[in-house]
C-alpha cells in the first residue's frame, strides 16, 4: 500500500490544498476518503500501458471535440472545498467548454493503471468515489502484472462490471465512442496471457 499520512479526523480538500502547497519536494499526493495518500513513482510498464491507451484516445477525443488528459489533472466532486476526495487518475476524459483549471468535476471516463502499492486504494476508496460522480460513465482499472481490465460502465440500473482478459477483448468507452483491444493496450508490456487449447478456447 502507498504511504498514508494518518490523522484523527478526515481532511477536506481545503486541508489537502494547503498541505500540497506547503510541500517542497516532488512527491505527489491524493486525497482519498479524507486521507492523504502518497502516490508511488510509475514504472515503465505503467507508463507504457497509460500511453498505449492515452495516445489514441487523445487523438479520438480531439477529433470529437472532447479532451483527454494523461496523468496531469485532478478530479473532485465539485468546487466545494469541504469535499473529502481529490484524486489524480492516470487518464481522464471530459467534454464541454474548456475550463483551464487544475481539477475537473465533470469527467466522463477515468482510467487507473494498477500497481501493488496503489491497488487497495484504487479498488477501494477511489473506486467508491468515482462511482459517486454523477457525470462519470466509465471507470477502468488496468492491471500491470497480468492481462486484466476491470471495466465499470454506468447503466440505467447502476454500475455493470465486465472483466476483460484476452488480447482480442475490446475495451469500450461508450460515452465517447472509443474502443481499443487488449492486445494494443498491452503492446510491448510483458504480461501473462490466457492459455488457449487446440480449439482456441480459454
Amino acid at each position: 500500500m502507498p504511504d498514508a499520512a494518518h490523522q484523527p479526523d478526515p481532511l477536506t480538500i481545503a486541508d489537502y490544498d494547503r498541505f500540497v502547497e506547503a510541500q517542497h519536494d516532488d512527491r505527489e499526493w491524493e486525497l482519498v476518503e479524507g486521507e492523504l495518500v502518497m502516490m508511488s513513482n510509475p514504472t515503465e510498464n505503467h507508463e507504457q500501458i497509460a500511453g498505449n491507451v492515452g495516445a489514441p484516445l487523445k487523438l479520438a477525443m480531439d477529433a470529437a471535440g472532447c479532451r483527454s488528459y494523461q496523468g496531469g489533472m485532478r478530479v473532485q466532486r465539485s468546487s466545494d472545498s469541504r469535499g473529502k476526495d481529490k484524486t489524480k487518475p492516470d487518464i481522464v476524459v471530459r467534454c464541454g467548454p474548456r475550463q483551464n483549471q487544475t481539477d475537473l468535476a465533470d469527467p466522463l471516463v477515468v482510467v487507473e493503471v494498477l500497481s501493488p502499492s496503489t491497488m487497495d486504494y484504487d479498488r477501494g476508496g477511489k473506486l467508491k468515489f468515482y462511482k459517486s460522480l454523477p457525470t462519470l460513465r466509465s471507470i477502468d482499472l488496468i492491471y500491470q502484472d497480468q492481462m486484466r481490465v476491470e471495466h465499470y460502465e454506468r447503466t440505467g440500473e447502476g454500475w455493470r462490471l465486465d472483466v476483460l482478459t484476452a488480447p482480442e477483448d475490446l475495451l469500450r468507452f461508450d460515452a465517447v465512442d472509443f474502443e481499443i483491444d487488449l492486445d494494443r493496450t498491452y503492446f510491448d508490456v510483458p504480461v501473462r496471457k490466457p492459455i488457449l487449447d487446440a480449439d482456441g478456447a480459454r
